[in-house]
């Protein structure tokens, strides 16, 4: 990990175990790696993350989008903020079901003097099915 992205690890870490808002659903998500505008993250599908049929929910999959994708943007040398979203999008492929261990993978595709554009894609580590991918436009212009 590189130093800003090794911060950006730390803060990912911390918020998500100190947290009483929404984000409080991301604690069991553990930092891989994080450096250069990508961030890798796993977790074990658990109880809290099922929608009523006993598959991850896929509001819980948008959160991962949502939250994951942001902090990969923080750890891009060229932005200094979190932005402020413009556009998410899932795209759901596959079911995963309570034990399955997921990796979700952030990717900062571009960043520009204002927008900036990232993508992820959500895995089963065990097959290497793809969950779900997601893109998140973001505007970085503040």
């Amino acid at each position: 990990m590189s130093t800003k992205g090794a911060k950006v690890a730390e803060l990912f870490t911390k918020a998500m175990a100190t947290t009483k808002c929404f984000d409080q659903n991301l604690r069991q998500v553990k930092v891989v790696c994080c450096a250069q505008g990508r961030m890798v993250t796993e977790f074990k599908v658990g109880p809290e993350h099922l929608n009523q049929r006993g598959s991850l929910h896929g509001g819980f999959i948008a959160l991962l989008v949502d939250a994951i994708s942001t902090y990969a943007l923080t750890a891009n040398d060229k932005v200094e903020t979190r932005g402020l979203s413009i556009d998410l999008s899932v795209t759901y492929l596959n079911a995963a079901k309570e034990g399955d261990k997921i990796e979700v993978e952030a990717v900062t595709r571009k960043v520009g003097r204002k927008i900036a554009f990232l993508d992820v894609e959500l895995r089963n580590k065990d097959t290497n099915k793809v969950i779900a991918t997601g893109k998140h436009t973001k505007y970085v212009g503040v």
